[in-house]
């Protein structure tokens, strides 16, 4: 649940996204789009006859510094927060989150961990939510965090994740293939309605693993995208937002974010990363997000599902591959899922959805 993603493209703009078509069903995706990701091929550059080694390989500079960054700061809010798809040799896909937070205020030093998995084959989605009082162990120029059976140790591009949700165990191992993107431009910004932000992705990093699954332990990789944030976050998180992860199969990646402040308007901006690792802030005016249908969860909540997007020239369709992957928490119900991307550039990608459902 990273509170926002880049809603501004250099500066702040106010646009209108569409409203919620009443087509028919969408069609379900094929089986070509279900085909094993497996980290090489898949890795940027994979298409293209290679991603410049120059650019790939140039820090970025702003007022995010790392690894320095990748530790736990003084904040009253933070998030450590990977999404990715893995799939088998065989073709089978998972989707996972892992997310660590951390909640700091007068009297209080609090944390919470949530973790999900979503089971394509089976059309199955399973999450788990644990906290507990006080911070995280320092670690210089990373992090060590665990709460329960829920745990993330790395830095630097480099990160080991093991969790346990239901009946599925995992171990992955996260090494970054590019570096990392600072959003806003310089990796903070201050909100015009409150608070203030730092924030930095690793918008693509090759997994290899371990997946225990229905009693058998399989080996999977995949690829995955790590945002880091902390700050005054308090007025954003209690505004609700629609955030899009992209990756495309091309090797470029594009980072969608809309909040939804008090009355009609949207706040709307994002990022898109090329082949060659240069990232470039996408305005507003170039941002068209159209939901193309709904889904409502037991109690009656309604939840955008399916977008088309057009966005930086391109026009894509954002597909969730199961319309239910909403996860409670004791503090906040969300939804966050595991989608395919098709159109002008196929891929696939992670939607997270927050203030439908108080």
């Amino acid at each position: 649940m990273r509170a926002v993603a880049a809603i501004l493209a250099v500066g702040l703009t106010v646009v209108a996204v569409s409203a919620c078509d009443d087509g028919g069903p969408r069609p379900e995706p094929g089986l070509d789009a279900m085909a094993p990701l497996d980290a090489a091929t898949d890795a940027p550059g994979a298409d293209d006859g290679g991603a410049d080694a120059t650019t790939c390989s140039e820090m970025p500079e702003g007022r995010v510094s790392l690894p320095a960054d990748d530790e736990g700061h003084d904040a009253p809010i933070e998030w450590w927060y990977w999404t990715g798809h893995l799939s088998t040799a065989q073709g089978r896909w998972f989707g996972f989150e892992h997310v660590f937070f951390r909640f700091v205020g007068d009297g209080f030093d609090a944390k919470m961990a949530n973790a999900a998995v979503t089971d394509v084959d089976d059309g199955s989605f399973h999450f788990i939510s644990v906290d507990d009082g006080g911070g995280y162990p320092a670690r210089e120029d990373g992090f060590d965090l665990a709460i329960d059976d829920l745990s993330a140790v790395g830095g630097n591009g480099q990160d080991l994740l093991v969790g346990s949700v239901d009946d599925y165990e995992y171990e992955l191992e996260l090494v970054s293939d590019e570096p990392p993107v600072l959003q806003h431009g310089d990796g903070y910004v201050d909100y015009p309605f409150g608070g203030f932000t730092y924030y930095y992705s690793r918008e693509r990093m090759s997994v290899r693993g371990t997946l225990a699954a229905g009693g058998a332990t399989l080996e999977v990789s995949g690829s995955g995208w790590f945002d880091h944030q902390w700050g005054d976050l308090g007025e954003i998180v209690s505004v609700g937002w629609d955030w899009f992860s992209l990756q495309l199969d091309d090797g470029r990646e594009i980072m969608l974010f809309v909040a939804r402040p008090k009355g009609d308007q949207l706040l709307v901006g994002g990022t898109l990363t090329d082949a060659s690792c240069i990232s470039t802030e996408i305005a507003a005016d170039d941002i068209r997000i159209t939901p193309t249908g709904e889904w409502a969860n037991e109690e009656g909540c309604v939840y955008p599902s399916g977008w088309d997007l057009e966005v930086a020239g391109l026009a894509l369709e954002v597909t969730p591959i199961i319309e239910d992957q909403q996860v409670v928490t004791p503090t906040v119900t969300y939804w966050e899922g595991a989608s395919l991307v098709t159109g002008d550039a196929t891929g696939r990608a992670y939607v997270e959805l927050t203030g439908y459902c108080r």
